[in-house]
């Protein structure tokens, strides 16, 4: 299952869950702009003469669309950690399809070096065994797949596990994901994006 997959599951896992986040979000900007807008027309009747009104009502303008704005980017982070929540849960699905060529692929992209220890998930001490025949095997169950190696001493460690990659991926990841979400959201008609 590669990173297409895995955006795919996260859609349907998640969908119902982001969709209630992005229009709780929307319906509080909603609420803040439509407040602002009736203090302003309040504002524009009381002092339309006098240019200190223009000034205040630039302020409550910029005041409403920085709490606007705050509300969006409190939503989107609240949205990013569930979406990762969601991702590292779904990670055991890279191991329902052939699974030991990943692991394979995994061991590759190692440096070569003397492996002393490999940590993997219990379900992996057999593979591991066999691809690192002079190494203590240890098991995690913290780790969906992959492995983390050390060398003798632990001079040298190198972690490939599917969390670490997720990780390592997730900032690249997280815009296009929240992008998709968003267009979902729209075409759904439950919220408009700005």
């Amino acid at each position: 299952m590669g990173c297409r997959e895995l955006i795919k599951s996260l859609k349907k896992e998640g969908d119902e869950k982001v969709l209630g986040i992005w229009s709780a979000a929307e319906d509080e900007a909603g609420r803040i702009r439509a407040g602002v807008i009736l203090r302003l027309e309040e504002v524009r009747r009381k002092i339309t003469e006098e240019l200190e009104g223009e000034e205040a009502l630039q302020r409550l303008l910029l005041e409403a669309e920085t709490k606007a704005r705050l509300s969006r980017l409190a939503a989107a982070d609240n949205l990013s950690r569930r979406l990762y929540i969601i991702a590292v849960s779904s990670l055991y699905l890279l191991r329902e399809q052939q699974y030991e060529n990943i692991f394979e692929k995994l061991v590759l992209e190692l440096p070569s070096a003397a492996w002393r220890s490999v940590t993997v998930n219990p379900a992996d001490k057999g593979i591991a065994e066999h691809f690192f025949p002079e190494a203590h095997v240890v098991t995690e169950s913290r780790i969906t797949g992959g492995m983390e190696v050390e060398t003798e001493e632990g001079k040298i460690t190198v972690i490939n596990t599917f969390e670490k990659r997720l990780e390592r991926f997730w900032p690249r990841m997280l815009p296009e994901l929240l992008d998709d979400l968003a267009k979902d959201v729209v075409c759904d008609g439950t919220a408009q994006e700005n």
